[in-house]
């Protein structure tokens, strides 16, 4: 059936994309607001300040984790999809690192007796147990449609039904991904890119292309995410970077360490002493 659809169908890519990037210091956002000292507790107040706390301790060359979210839930990633990420691990080299697929059966380990962490909380205890320094973790969301067009009317012969391109169908993609710090949690970026696939099938079989569309959808979004995944890291490391450089520029120099004195002479040799006669 496919090979016959590939005959007839027209299909075209459309696919958009954005990314940030992320290293402010939670110590300066806090003391941009000295005032802002909720009480300990369970207030919103407090999260928040809890939450504003964290620093970005991200260096490369680091170890990145990559976690797929399907359904809610730590899923394999797919060997299409595979095949995008480890295009982008080869392309960025050791400058950056390695990727880790994080393995869900090492986070189901890892957080058991944990029922009520969130999917992101077992993916940062199972990195954290492949001693992981940052993970991204992404999401792809399809959909499809299959609707009539103005040679729906064919449908109503049976040979129209099985030849004619009467049915107009699509399949769109959104793929989203952020890149979190293992230890604290830190988001140093996000990136989103879509797909789009259209064409004509006839009526029979219209429904299944139509989910074949959104499926390959979904592997053109996790392409183009990988682009800007590559953009948004090397961002993220020309920031980290020049705010490390900053950093060391602020600290004072050690100064160099004063040379051991001798020590005073005894007039003994460091053997055996021989006592001598008294003048």
């Amino acid at each position: 059936m496919r090979a016959q659809l590939g005959l007839i169908l027209a299909a075209t890519l459309l696919a958009g994309c954005t990314s940030t990037v992320q290293t402010t210091s939670g110590a300066g956002y806090l003391a941009a607001r000295p005032e802002f000292q909720p009480p300990a507790g369970n207030s919103v107040e407090r999260a928040v300040y809890d939450a504003a706390k964290a620093e970005p301790a991200l260096r490369f060359p680091a170890r990145l984790g990559l976690a797929r979210i399907q359904g809610g839930r730590l899923s394999a990633i797919p060997p299409e999809e595979g095949d995008k990420w480890l295009a982008l691990a080869k392309d960025l080299g050791t400058t950056y690192g390695e990727f880790v697929p994080i393995s869900p059966l090492v986070a189901d380990m890892a957080s058991s007796g944990r029922a009520n962490d969130t999917v992101v909380d077992k993916i940062r205890i199972g990195a954290a147990r492949q001693h992981v320094d940052a993970v991204l973790v992404y999401e792809v969301v399809r959909s499809d449609k299959d609707r009539g067009s103005v040679l729906s009317v064919a449908d109503l012969t049976i040979i129209g039904s099985f030849l004619i391109p009467s049915r107009s169908i699509e399949g769109q993609a959104t793929a989203t991904a952020i890149l979190l710090d293992v230890r604290n949690g830190y988001p140093y970026g996000t990136a989103t890119s879509t797909a789009q696939q259209t064409g004509f099938v006839p009526n029979s079989g219209s429904g299944a292309a139509a989910r074949d569309l959104a499926e390959q959808a979904s592997v053109d979004a996790v392409g183009k995410l990988t682009t800007d995944v590559k953009q948004m890291v090397a961002r993220l490391k020309s920031e980290l970077d020049t705010r490390e450089l900053q950093r060391l520029r602020a600290t004072p120099a050690a100064s160099p360490s004063r040379r051991a004195q001798p020590a005073p002479r005894t007039g003994l040799s460091s053997g055996t002493a021989t006592p001598g006669r008294q003048p």
